[in-house]
This record gives C-alpha cells, sequence and structure tokens, in this order.
C-alpha cells in the first residue's frame, strides 16, 4: 500500500531439526490510490491509478530506444546533447514521453496528457527553478499517484541539505544559459550511488501537474526527483504503493529499520526522539483499506497513508508537560488531525509565548500538525527509522562504524537452495564466512558487563530490486538470514551440521522486504552468514552488509 502498512499472513513451515522452524510472513500489501490536490478536476478520483484513462500528447520527438530498462549514462547524454540542433532539447531514449511510462504494460485511451517543460509551464514574466531558497519539507505536494512512502521519505531526508546535494547535483538550469533539458539525480542503489539521467517534460493535464509538485509554481524538484525515481523503479506505476525503509535507504544508503506500535511502550518515545536528535530520518503510517486512503477520517487522519515525523520535543506548560511529535502529510493541504494539540487546539493556551515561538507554532492548512505522543501512539501502527550508520546497541543513535564490508552474491541455478525446511537444497545457498578477530573496546563504568568480550555487528541482507514495467512481477520474495559459529574456516557448512548444531542468530521471518537487517553480539571466531529465499528454486541477486566496531573479514 501507499504508505508501507499492510497486513501479514504466518505460514509455518516443519523444519527437519524439530528445534528449529523456519517461517515466512506475506506482506500482502494493498496499493492506495491519493486524492488529487490539483485545483483541475480529474474525472474518477478514488478509482486506481491503473483506471485513470488517457491519451499522450507530446510536442517532442523521441527516438525511442525500446530496451526497457537501461540507466542511460552521461556520456551518452552528452553525446545526444552535442548533437542536438539549435532550439532542440534532450529527450530521453530510454524513458519517452508516453504511456509506456505512466502504466504497467502501457494503456491506449481517451484522456489526453500532455507532457511539458518546466520552462513552458510557468507564468509569463517567470522563469522555472529547481529549488527556490533551498529545499524543505514543506515543498511537497502529492498528486494522484499513491506514493506517499517516496514523497514522505523525500520530506524527512530534505532536512539535512548533505544529502540533497549528493542526490541533487547543482547547477542544473530549467532554462536560459546552459540549459538542454536534462535532469540528474542520485540514488543508492544496490550498494552503489547511481546516476538517473531524465529529460524535463512532465505529465499533465490541461496545463497543471498530475503527480507530485513543490507548492511554488514556478519550483520543480519535487516533480523531477518523482520522475527520475520513477525510471529507476521502470514506470511510475511502480511508485504506487512501496515501503518507506526502501525509499529511505535509496535516499541516504543508510539502514532502516521499522517498528511495529502495539502495546503501548514509553521507551519507543526515547527511541524517537534520540533517533531525531542524531539526525535520523523518521517516518510513520496507519494500516488500513486502501479504498479509504482518498480521504481522512473524522480524526483527519489518512487510512493506509505515511507520513513524515518532522520533530519530538517535550514540553512544560501550565497544567504540566507533554510529549510531542510534529507530523507531516505529503497531500500538503488541510488533511490534518483535528484532536488534541492540533492546529488551534485548547491546549495551546496553556503554552507560554516564548516555548510556541521555539516550536514554531503556525496554523496553516499545510498538513503538518503536532500531537501527543499517546494519541500518536494509538492512531498510528508503524514507525520506520533510518540511520545513517548501524545502531548496535538499539538506542536509536548512529554508531561509530569502526569497519564495514559489503559483499554481492547470487541465488542461481543449484544455489537457489529455500529455507531449511528441506536440509538437502538449504545447503546449497551460498555461505559467506564472516571473522571476528578482536572484541570491541570495554567500559565498565558505561557498558552493560555482559558485553565485555564480545563483537557489536549488524548485518543486513538485501535483495535487488528490478525495475519492471509488469505489474506482476512489482514483488519481492521472502527472504532471511542465518547465523552458525564454526571451528574450521575452510569447509563449507553441511547437512549433517545443520542437524547437529543450532544457529547463533538469524533475521528473523522469512519476510518479503526488500532488506532484513539484525544486530547481534558475537564472541571473536569465525561465523558462517547463510542468505537464502524462502522458496527453493527462484533466482536472484543479494546483498550483504556487516558492519562493525573492529575491522573483520566477510569473504565468500
Amino acid at each position: 500500500m501507499g504508505s508501507g502498512a499492510s497486513s501479514t499472513s504466518k505460514v509455518v513451515c516443519e523444519n527437519v531439526n524439530n528445534n528449529d522452524k523456519d517461517m515466512c510472513r506475506s506482506q500482502n500489501e494493498k496499493r492506495s490510490t491519493i486524492q488529487n490536490s490539483n485545483k483541475f478536476s480529474i474525472r474518477n478520483r478514488k478509482s486506481k491509478l491503473s483506471s485513470f484513462s488517457i491519451t499522450v500528447d507530446s510536442d517532442d520527438g523521441d527516438n525511442i530506444i525500446e530496451d526497457k530498462f537501461i540507466l542511460t549514462t552521461r556520456n551518452e547524454v552528452q553525446y545526444i546533447c552535442n548533437q542536438l540542433t539549435r532550439n532542440k532539447l534532450y529527450c530521453d531514449p530510454h524513458f519517452p514521453a508516453n504511456d509506456r511510462v505512466l502504466f504497467f504494460n502501457g494503456y491506449h485511451n481517451d484522456r489526453v496528457i500532455k507532457w511539458i517543460r518546466p520552462q513552458d509551464l510557468v507564468l509569463d514574466g517567470t522563469e522555472p527553478e529547481m529549488m527556490i531558497d533551498g529545499v524543505t519539507r514543506d515543498d511537497i505536494q502529492q498528486g494522484i499517484l499513491g506514493d506517499c512512502w517516496f514523497l514522505s521519505s523525500c520530506a524527512a531526508v530534505s532536512q539535512q541539505q548533505r544529502f540533497m546535494k549528493t542526490i541533487l547535483p547543482k547547477d542544473q538550469p530549467l532554462c536560459g544559459q546552459g540549459y538542454k533539458g536534462v535532469v540528474c539525480f542520485r540514488f543508492w542503489r544496490f550498494g552503489d550511488w547511481v546516476e538517473v539521467y531524465i529529460d524535463d517534460r512532465l505529465p499533465t493535464v490541461n496545463r497543471k501537474l498530475i503527480y507530485a509538485h513543490c507548492t511554488e509554481a514556478n519550483e520543480f524538484w519535487v516533480a523531477l526527483i518523482e520522475k527520475a525515481y520513477a525510471k529507476l523503479r521502470g514506470c511510475y506505476q511502480s511508485l504506487e504503493g512501496g515501503q518507506t525503509m526502501d525509499a529511505l535507504v535509496d535516499l541516504t544508503g543508510g539502514l532502516a529499520e521499522r517498528y511495529m506500535l502495539e502495546e503501548y511502550d514509553p521507551n519507543m518515545y526515547r527511541l524517537i526522539l534520540r533517533a531525531h536528535k542524531n539526525g535520523a530520518f523518521i517516518t510513520c503510517s496507519r494500516k488500513g483499506d486502501w479504498n479509504d486512503s482518498t480521504k481522512s477520517d473524522a480524526t483527519g487522519l489518512v487510512s493506509g497513508h505515511a507520513y513524515t515525523i518532522t520533530c519530538v520535543i517535550k514540553i512544560k506548560h501550565q497544567m504540566g508537560e507533554e510529549k510531542l511529535l510534529r507530523i507531516r502529510n505529503p497531500w500538503g493541504d488541510a488533511t490534518e488531525w483535528k484532536g488534541s494539540w492540533s492546529d488551534n487546539d485548547v491546549n495551546w493556551k496553556w503554552v507560554d509565548s516564548e516555548t510556541k515561538q521555539m516550536m514554531d507554532i503556525q496554523s496553516k492548512d499545510d498538513g503538518e500538525f503536532w500531537m501527543s505522543f499517546k494519541d500518536f501512539y494509538r492512531h498510528f501502527q508503524e514507525v520506520t527509522i533510518c540511520l545513517t550508520g548501524p545502531d548496535f546497541d538499539g538506542d536509536g543513535v548512529s554508531d561509530a562504524v569502526g569497519h564495514m564490508e559489503m559483499i554481492s552474491g547470487q541465488w542461481k541455478g543449484k544455489s537457489a537452495g529455500g529455507s531449511r525446511n528441506n536440509l538437502d537444497l538449504f545447503t546449497n545457498n551460498p555461505q559467506y564466512l564472516l571473522t571476528l578477530t578482536e572484541p570491541d573496546d570495554f567500559n565498565l563504568q558505561t557498558d552493560d558487563p555482559e558485553l565485555e568480550g564480545m563483537c557489536s555487528v549488524v548485518i543486513a541482507l538485501m535483495q535487488e530490486q528490478k525495475p519492471t514495467r509488469e505489474a506482476d512481477q512489482n514483488s519481492h520474495q521472502q527472504i532471511a538470514f542465518v547465523i552458525y559459529e564454526i571451528d574450521n574456516p575452510n569447509e563449507r557448512l553441511t547437512k549433517r551440521y545443520f542437524h547437529s548444531h543450532h544457529e547463533r542468530g538469524r533475521s528473523g521471518l522469512y519476510i518479503n522486504y526488500r532488506e532484513v537487517s539484525g544486530r547481534f553480539e558475537l564472541s571473536p571466531g569465525h561465523y558462517v552468514i547463510i542468505p537464502s529465499m524462502f522458496q527453493p528454486h527462484i533466482e536472484g541477486r543479494f546483498l550483504i552488509r556487516v558492519f562493525g566496531e573492529k575491522k573483520f573479514s566477510l569473504t565468500r
């Protein structure tokens, strides 16, 4: 669904070893269609994106290359731009301005969508700009596409300019001197920062942008980053539903973890507060039926929708104290929380003017609002925290990384062995040797005595996500990893070993997330990491990242 929230079903399968059971959890993701916040009328606003009828009308000529999934290289872009004749602008040969890049499998219907460049969308006398007065969370307004999970992540990351400078290279004019009609963004993808080049033609109806856009009419970074991400994923419709944790990783290269808000846990506030103070990116979401995700309920909140947490604070007032969170709806309109501590709520009269000024309290229909932590826990079901480094002790703070190793591999043919429910096949999965040689530094005053002599490591397993323009290919496999301690680092683990030894750690249930991770306290020694899918005989590529405080080795 748009928020990344989902219902789950568990499938329990017996393992050969009666002491272990490998289970999978299927995230039955639903897709949400988001209310169109533009002022022009779109027929059937509550329908799924796929039923939105279009005919594409482009004024630019395209030299379309039929290969679906090529990311245009810098050299190719430069070559094309050098061949442009006067008054001609760059047209992306791999992501053309037609319905193939809008929808899975393409559509040919009766509503006209025109692709227009920013310089032709602004009012006379004004010029289009990539950004105005920098990038801020207030820039973002969602369109008809159900990609709140991506836009809420953009709003979170926009609060740290160092990441935006990486994502959006400077000096990219949208008109005038040096303008060629081409724009570049960078995303962290499967271990590398990759450049995604697009042309600046954007889909419109009645000269209004139909997808995400900036609140300022002549600012275009939001619409263009959405287009670049759509190209990276295959098409615009591939953004219809997703996980905020995936978007946050793609925008930062960090590690994202998802927390379920079930029974009330006051420690969760501490975790969110510390993460916020230490520069983490935080989003939250509500579960619900995607059919209701086009409108808010009586509380002003939207089911099946993702939001951004933009501030966490505890204040004192005349009636006591309150733990508050500031939350932003990517719709960027009047769809806001209506309960306690909302805009113009009576509670604000107990707060002194100095505190309100410090909190930058504003009563605007901009999608941003305050709410108490208790109300937050009652109305939201998930929190995603993305740290720029590993969190070894689980306190919501990025810890210093002394060493990191990254290795890629693949499940292919015989090595696609599936889970331990069939040990004959499981033995064939790729195996990786993790050698820990030195325990972490230990401070008797601050560290847990049980951790003396141990090594704290964070291990993450990511499966490759390929671009697609076909609906039935837009899903992840259920993945997990297990860790075994070994004496002989020169031999692969066999079926006999699995019968007689227990794991030292695991990522958890097999689940169809793009990335799963875990924190582990291990003694110095040799360990084998075994990544696998739940189902055997399914091929795919994967990436393992291991973070530690001291130097270690990770080899095939």
